[in-house]
């Protein structure tokens, strides 16, 4: 269908047309005026994702995530904020609120539940597109309540969203009291046994004894290899002494046994030469025998005084060399001794530090989560509070004019078409070649214009149903 065709239509079905739009276009002004006012009370919040949270030092991962902001959402629309507003509100102690609770429910179920159910109806709660500030709205037919309600509902969101960061943080540190107590006295116990251990044994935390000792040990050590060395040697000089002592090199070295074995030599040549010219029995010949005798005796004698002091010293270094060893012995015992009661006394000083890194461990989030629990600013900050709006907010008259409008144009075109559907006219050339797919030759103007309105006007549907059948006929055949 073209638009001549449309408008060909439309003229000739105006009264119909106009009959649609007066009565659709009327009712939708009427009902505009006589519908009661509402007045939308609006405010917003802001949630704060980007500042870093003032007891941690940090931003928090979750925080930042695109659900937050939709959590955010579903908790200032949820029920506990709800009955924070009926509770500030104290609309649970109004007589009409509850006459409407008996009439809607019969008394049955919970009053403050139906409030607060009833309330979060009637809160519109939408995200700013691209920030993330949330606009909180609420409409009603009286202003100042609506203002009452979005404000209510705005602090009740801000008081709820601080318990939700407190509550858990007072559990928390209610936990970690209590596990800071335990650990508390665990490094007591710990502490006492260390110092029990240590004040038994003798130990303190500086103490460097154990370094002494070591150095003695080390020292007495090197005592017992010489001494043994020397007791070593001192014996195989015994045993040459035993073997050969005349031929030791004290012996050999000694001034008076030199000297004795010097004159034995001598005294002995003068023997020879003297019992070679007087004969054995001569009386000098005797009496340097005796003195040869005499000499020989004392030389014996010291031999074996060099070779006993050779015995002595050995057994000296003997006796030296077995005390060092006992010694030895001793000292080794000592400081393994010390060092059994060091590692035990370490053992007990790590059990120590453990108990004293786990209770600084837990007294650290105790802080952390007593702060938390008495934090006075959470992460979302009401950015505008609602004031009382002075314009309503629906009906609105403007909008739903031009809808209205635009709706009984649609209708009353609609119904032109659908009255031309049910009595079909030809109104133009084009319909005729639509009808039967010739083209138009030509068009005779009409030359009756003296005729009265009304005749030209039969005459034409007369005409107008004559040339249809005419024209319905032939293209039949």
């Amino acid at each position: 269908m073209t638009f001549g065709q449309l408008f060909a239509i439309l003229r000739a079905r105006w009264l119909v047309a106009l009959i649609v739009f007066t009565l659709v276009f009327g009712g939708i002004t009427t009902l505009t005026f006589v519908l009661p006012k509402n007045y939308t009370a609006s405010g917003s919040v802001v949630v704060d994702i980007k500042s870093p949270d003032p007891i941690a030092g940090m931003v928090l991962a979750g925080v930042a995530a695109p659900s937050y902001l939709l959590t955010q959402i579903d908790v200032l629309q949820s029920e506990r904020v709800a009955r924070k507003v009926v509770a500030g509100l104290k609309l649970d102690q109004s007589p009409a609120w509850r006459e409407k609770w008996q009439e809607d429910t019969g008394g049955t179920g919970n009053f403050e539940a139906w409030l607060a159910t009833s309330l979060r109806k009637g809160v519109d709660v939408r995200p700013s597109r691209g920030s993330n500030v949330i606009s909180v709205s609420y409409t009603l037919p009286d202003p100042q309540f609506a203002t009452v309600i979005t404000n209510a509902f705005i602090q009740a969101y801000l008081d709820t969203s601080m318990e939700l960061r407190t509550e858990p943080a007072k559990q928390y540190s209610q936990f970690f009291d209590a596990n800071a107590r335990q650990l508390r006295q665990q490094l007591e116990k710990a502490q006492t046994k260390l110092s029990d251990f240590q004040r038994a044994q003798g130990l303190v935390v500086t103490d460097d004894r154990l370094d002494v000792e070591m150095a003695r040990l080390n020292e007495l050590s090197t005592q017992l290899v010489v001494a043994q060395s020397a007791a070593a040697d001192s014996g195989s000089r015994k045993a040459e002494a035993a073997r050969q002592g005349d031929q030791m090199p004290e012996v050999l070295s000694n001034s008076l046994v030199a000297s004795l074995r010097a004159d034995l030599v001598r005294q002995q040549g003068q023997l020879e030469q003297l019992s070679t010219r007087y004969g054995e029995q001569h009386p000098q010949v005797r009496e340097l025998k005796s003195n040869i005798a005499d000499l020989q005796r004392r030389l014996d004698r010291e031999i074996r005084k060099i070779t006993s002091s050779v015995g002595i010293t050995d057994s000296v270094n003997v006796s030296h060399a077995s005390k060092i060893r006992s010694a030895l012995e001793e000292q080794r015992n000592k400081v393994l001794k010390m060092k059994a009661q060091r590692d035990e006394a370490a053992l007990l000083q790590r059990d120590v530090d453990n108990a004293q890194k786990a209770y600084d461990g837990v007294l650290a989030r105790l802080n952390m989560t007593s702060l938390e629990s008495q934090a006075v600013h959470a992460d979302v900050a009401a950015l505008e509070f609602a004031t009382v709006p002075s314009i309503p907010s629906s009906p609105r008259v403007l909008v739903n004019t031009v809808l209205g409008f635009l709706l009984a144009s649609g209708l009353a075109a609609a119904s032109a078409l659908v009255r031309e559907r049910r009595d079909r006219r030809l109104r133009s050339s084009d319909d005729i070649e639509a009808l039967v797919h010739l083209p138009l030759v030509s068009v005779i103007p009409s030359f009756t214009i003296s005729k009265s309105k009304t005749e030209a006007t039969a005459s034409k549907r007369l005409l107008g149903g004559v040339r249809f059948k005419a024209l319905s006929s032939k293209a039949a055949t």
